[in-house]
């Protein structure tokens, strides 16, 4: 099965309880065998939607057409999926309480606070990674330090001389729960920070009607942004070409809830970040409710360079690697040149070429690019 082919009908899977007048083309494909279950997996799987996906399926009526072996597979999955959110839920709530005991407000980011914005019908149907928050600035360390001393360890070591670089604290992980924690003062990479400052998320924060302790998460105009904004500028997608699914699939249920087009309009300058991201966004899921764009040529230029790539990976491969290339390049050109200048980027890169440690990770950061 070609993986635009299994990529579209994974999407259309997904938009099933909007569009029910698609479940009897989900049918009709399933029974002329135009499926090739593995691929489906594979994909749903490295794409982070496989309970979404099985979850759609179930509300539709379409469990019955797949394969007893598989359905058992994807039950069990969907079914640690929603013990591993749960668990993780009891860890958000735990992090809120010792925080706030040192008057500190978390403010959850991307997949906790959409689990407990209650975006989703099932806690099951999105997969996390970690725990992301934002706190105010001057409290991002001594937040650090408060979890640290509460059993969480960093798996990178702090470096003051960072703080200006980072966008969070190095990921810290408690080995007895089951996620790891990034602690932000800015939800954006540093080149692109202006667009949406963290302290404009704090000031436009939605508490939890649930829980009894204060914790928050962004308000919907900014869960919109952000995950726009992480997908096109944090993860490249933009520049790449490259489909985040699970990312898109959260934008379409935010959709449900908001003028997405709208949020983007208020923000001219970077409007074409928003509009390529929709009509991306539209293609994959077969033009769904929800999500619009305006047909500009430079909309179309993004559709026709996402197209030849899905439809002739060759291309999309030489295209990327140049691109990567290309970046780290100038990196490796432009650091050295600007430690001359600034004593924090001169002792950061002294920090790493005399850390047998980083030039393990970039090696892998090279191997897991060309793996993907």
């Amino acid at each position: 099965m070609r993986y635009k082919d299994c990529l579209l009908f994974v999407s259309k899977c997904l938009t099933l309880d909007q569009h029910p007048e698609r479940i009897e083309e989900i049918r009709e494909t399933i029974s002329q065998h135009k499926i090739d279950w593995e691929d489906v997996v594979r994909l749903s799987s490295g794409q982070f939607v496989l309970p979404a996906f099985y979850l759609q399926m179930k509300r539709n009526g379409l469990i019955l057409y797949l394969p007893t072996d598989l359905t058992d597979y994807l039950s069990e999955m969907t079914e640690l999926n929603h013990k591993r959110n749960l668990a993780i839920l009891d860890q958000a709530k735990e992090i809120t309480l010792i925080l706030n005991a040192h008057n500190i407000t978390p403010v959850f980011l991307k997949g906790t606070a959409h689990l407990l914005d209650g975006l989703y019908n099932n806690i099951a149907e999105r997969m996390l990674g970690d725990i992301d928050f934002l706190v105010r600035e001057d409290k991002m360390v001594e937040a650090a330090e408060i979890l640290i001393r509460e059993g969480y360890k960093p798996l990178t070591k702090y470096k003051p001389e960072m703080f200006r670089k980072l966008k969070h604290y190095p990921r810290l992980q408690n080995f007895n729960r089951p996620a790891s924690v990034e602690i932000h003062k800015e939800v954006l990479n540093p080149s692109y920070q202006k667009l949406l400052r963290g302290i404009d998320v704090l000031n436009d924060k939605t508490q939890i009607e649930t829980w009894d302790e204060e914790a928050f998460i962004p308000s919907i105009q900014h869960l919109v942004i952000h995950n726009v904004f992480n997908a096109q500028l944090n993860d490249k997608a933009q520049v790449y070409g490259n489909i985040l699914l699970r990312q898109m699939y959260d934008l379409f249920q935010l959709s449900l809830s908001a003028d997405v087009l709208a949020v983007a309009q208020n923000h001219k300058k970077k409007f074409n970040t928003f509009n390529s991201y929709f009509a991306a966004i539209s293609y994959v899921f077969s033009s769904p409710d929800g999500i619009y764009y305006q047909d500009t040529l430079s909309v179309r230029f993004y559709k026709t360079r996402l197209k030849l790539s899905l439809s002739y990976p060759f291309f999309s491969i030489i295209y990327k690697t140049i691109i990567f290339l290309s970046w780290r390049i100038s990196r490796y050109i432009s650091i050295p040149i600007i430690s001359i200048f600034r004593k924090n980027a001169r002792k950061l890169l002294m920090d790493r070429i005399t850390d047998p440690k980083w030039y393990r990770n970039h090696i892998k950061s090279y191997r897991a690019f060309f793996k993907h």
